[in-house]
Formats: C-alpha cells, structure tokens, sequence
C-alpha cells in the first residue's frame, strides 16, 4: 500500500493536472506531426488527390480561407475541398482523381469559407497536375483559416514513379 501525505497528494495532482494541460493540445490547431517526405505517383498529364488531416481546437471553429502547397515547383493545384471527419469515413492520404466510390470524397466540399467545427478533424484535399516532364516538389501543405496559417511538416515529391525515392 502506498501512502503519500496530504500536502504530496495536492502537490502531485497540481503537477499532473499543469503537465496535462501543457501537452494536451485540445486548445491548439493540430496540423502535421513529425517531418515525412511522402513520394505521389503523379504521371505528366494526370491529376491526383493528395490530403492531410487537421483538428481545430476545442475552444474555436476554423473557417478555412485557402489551402495550398508551400513552394511547389513543377505541380499545379486545381481544387481544394475538405471533408469533415466522423461517420466511419477515412482519410484520403492520395488517390487518383476523382477517386471512385469512396465514401470521403463523395462527402467533399469546397474548402474556400468551409467551417471545421471546434475539436473535429477534417481531411484538407488538393488537386493537384504535373504538366511537366519534370518532377514535382512542395515543402507542405499550408491551411490558411480566419485568424492565422500553418503549414505542415511533409514534403511532398510527385513523380511519375516513386519506386527510386
């Protein structure tokens, strides 16, 4: 049996509750995680779909202004949508476009003036074209959204074969 004094019990559960709420980012827009290079096959003359998933924070609704790519070079965007995250649906991380029969992109809207409610995720969806016979690069996605911008922490190569990268 463990038995702590009085004054280790308060002090010990002020600590845990601070250090929760210090790490816990419930009230912070989440949007990328540790930095990945994710390689799409993206030949010349086609077009694909490329998401990431964002969270707004508990206490506020994100109103989405635009969504893009950060430094692309050699890659076109065309349309972004975005998709509330819930009912069974799943993440698109990238698919042919349109992709067929999937339940996310049916529930797609346009993500221009989209409102992402406070604590629910969304998936943020790009079209995006390589016109060039050149490879395709961006150093993220960025959401910008009433009251700030982030971008996220993958870099993105399009090309029309990722079996090299």
């Amino acid at each position: 049996m463990i038995r702590r004094s009085g004054l280790a019990t308060v002090g010990m559960a002020i600590t845990l509750t601070l250090t929760g709420c210090g790490s816990d980012s419930d009230n912070e827009m989440v949007f990328g995680g540790d930095p990945v290079t994710q390689c799409v096959r993206l030949p010349q003359d086609a077009s694909m779909v490329i998401g990431e998933v964002v969270r707004a924070p508990a206490g506020a609704d994100l109103v989405v202004k635009k969504i893009g790519l950060v430094d692309a070079k050699n890659v076109d965007t065309d349309k972004a949508f975005i998709v509330p995250l819930g009912s069974g649906r799943r993440p698109l991380s990238s698919a042919a476009y349109p992709p067929a029969a999937n339940s996310t992109w049916a529930a797609r809207m346009p993500a221009e003036n989209a409102t992402i409610r406070a604590g629910e995720e969304a998936n943020l969806l790009l079209v995006v074209s390589r016109k060039s016979a050149l490879d395709g690069s961006a150093a993220g996605m960025q959401i910008d959204w009433l009251g700030g911008s982030k971008a996220n922490t993958t870099t993105y190569e399009f090309r029309a074969d990722c079996a090299g990268a």
